[in-house]
């Protein structure tokens, strides 16, 4: 929901009415598309292990991934409003991949994620806990993603959760904007709600990768970079600007090097390997230090009060306790990369 406030000639709030697409003459495809470039913002990997998306002629969801605790999450994020084909497609979804076991999911997770990993593995790095095998798909989340005035689709979702299914809402809200473009409103699907979401700063955190391929972590140290892998995690790497300071965090140790983004985002082929071309996005950090002894994840969160969650790529904390940080990483040794990597 969104409010226009009036400050005159007296206060008053006015609620903006959302829009259609047709409204804006835009495609289903085309804000379709929009959503997958943007699924680095939208899919917290802190909490879901993105696992599957869907190939152009095959029966599969948009989007299939895994939580901590091995619940298999269904997302139909086609864009077609007031059609109740939206959910059932969903549900279809959930009769097929529903009885999925490890080993077929394992199949569609190593067709997705091109890193010759078991899921097991990559569940293991996302998340630092073991999952027995048949753990893994006991329950199913159905997430729909639909315009906030599809009130169709929505009436059929808290029908069916009524029922005991778990089907979520993922609303989105279309609004006018000048020059005949337009506004799209849109949380960032979460299971647990993150405080600092919308907080605009100038620090970040950027897990190193060092659990899943500790030739990674070594990269950043000995080459003053932040970096980031594959789809969709990549992207998150656009998001710095020139001048935010980057905490580098390996895990189970803490924030071991800090340094200020350049502003230029850089592409090359994973760990040289020309059959992953572009697939790692860097930026140059200017005024690289290493951090000695590094600041370690329970020092953090008694410096700051704040109990972070360290195992997504890159997030943002607010000024303050990014502030501390810095203060305290400042007052610590600083090596050489080469010392501080070893």
């Amino acid at each position: 929901m969104l409010f226009r406030i009036n400050l005159e000639p007296r206060q008053s709030a006015t609620r903006t009415t959302g829009k259609r697409l047709g409204d804006f003459g835009l495609n289903e495809r085309g804000l379709q598309d929009i959503l997958f470039s943007s699924l680095d913002r939208l899919l917290p990997d802190e909490e879901l292990l993105l696992i599957g998306q869907s190939q152009i002629g095959k029966e599969e969801p948009d989007l299939l991934a895994i939580d901590k605790q091995g619940k298999l999450y269904i997302f139909e994020i086609k864009i077609w409003e007031a059609k109740s084909e939206n959910l059932l497609q969903a549900l279809r979804y959930g009769q097929i991949f529903g009885i999925y076991d490890y080993e077929q999911l394992n199949h569609l997770f190593q067709r997705f994620d091109s890193r010759n990993r078991s899921m097991d593995e990559a569940h293991m790095a996302a998340f630092d806990v073991t999952l027995e095998k048949d753990h893994f798909n006991r329950g199913q989340v159905f997430v729909i993603l639909t315009n906030g005035i599809d009130y169709q689709t929505r009436r059929a979702i808290q029908y069916w959760r009524s029922s005991g299914l778990d089907v979520r809402p993922w609303v989105y809200r279309l609004y006018p904007d000048k020059d005949g473009s337009f506004l799209m409103e849109i949380s960032r699907f979460a299971i647990e709600d993150n405080p600092y979401e919308d907080v605009s700063t100038k620090f970040f955190i950027l897990n190193t990768n060092h659990r899943n391929n500790p030739a990674d972590h070594y990269d950043m140290i000995k080459r003053k970079k932040a970096a980031a892998y594959f789809d969709p995690w990549k992207h998150k790497i656009d998001q710095l600007a020139k001048g935010d300071t980057v905490f580098l965090y390996k895990s189970g140790i803490g924030i071991v090097a800090m340094g200020s983004a350049s502003g230029r985002v850089e592409r090359a082929p994973y760990q040289g390997n020309k059959d992953y071309a572009d697939e790692e996005h860097f930026m140059t950090l200017n005024g690289f230090r290493t951090i000695d002894p590094p600041l370690s994840a329970a020092e953090i969160k008694a410096i700051t009060r704040t109990d972070y969650v360290f195992t997504s790529t890159l997030f943002s904390i607010d000024e303050e306790s990014g502030t501390i940080i810095e203060r305290e990483c400042r007052e610590r040794k600083t090596n050489e990369p080469s010392t501080a990597s070893r």
